[in-house]
């Protein structure tokens, strides 16, 4: 099968920060395999493969087939974990998957084309999401969503539900979900304009009513 990952893993027999720590120095990440009603497998792999793997077309949604000895596994990356720094990866998490199964995953999502809105019409372009939930077989999994924009006009917004969908897979996010819009400048004016407007009146309030507190406490005396 085209595009999975080979990985080769080593057992880890032992658990704990120092041993831990121990791996990291050495260039391996601990890791472990979960999933599929079977009994999870401690391993570590090498922090090169772990990179390789987020540096693909597909990403995080890669298929990878894990070889620990004679034990294979198909299956995906399912959760990275980072240093305090949020710098360093400390641990890896992967998920058996059955490659005649549907999966959810999430996919990254890139705009394309330049917004009519945009272009002629003075707005102003918003990505709102970007990434979209989805359920398909592993293998089908999209390297990435790629939404046309051109078309967009000033006051128009694209949602998951215009859409087209690839065969075998089904949208899991919200079909009213906004992917992009062209906000008209005018009306970002407009607004910006009201919430100075209702910034000062409150401020006036308040020091109108320090006013009056103050004076209330000057008759008291």
């Amino acid at each position: 099968m085209s595009n999975v990952i080979t990985i080769k893993a080593e057992p880890r027999e032992e658990t704990g920060k120092k041993i831990s720590k121990k791996l990291r120095k050495q260039g391996m990440i601990p890791s472990i395999i979960y999933g599929g009603d079977k009994e999870s497998i401690p391993i570590s792999v090498k922090l090169s493969d772990i990179k390789r793997i987020l540096k693909s077309e597909k990403r995080e949604n890669s298929i990878l087939k894990i070889e620990r000895g004679d034990i294979v596994v198909d299956s995906m990356l399912k959760e990275l974990q980072y240093d305090y720094l949020d710098e360093n990866i400390i641990h890896a998490d992967f998920i058996r998957i059955d490659l005649d199964k549907t999966i959810d995953v999430w996919v990254h999502v890139e705009l394309e084309g330049e917004p009519v809105g945009v272009k002629v019409e003075d707005g102003i372009l918003d990505f709102v999401t970007r990434e979209i939930e989805l359920r398909s077989l592993p293998n089908v999994i999209p390297n990435k969503i790629v939404v046309d924009i051109s078309d967009l006009h000033a006051g128009h917004s694209i949602k998951v539900e215009d859409l087209k969908l690839e065969e075998g897979v089904q949208f899991l996010s919200d079909p009213s979900t906004v992917i992009c819009a062209v906000t008209s400048k005018v009306a970002e004016e407009e607004v910006a304009a009201e919430e100075e407007e209702v910034v000062e009146e409150g401020v006036d309030t308040e020091e109108k009513a320090e006013e009056a507190k103050k004076e209330e406490e000057s008759k008291e005396e």
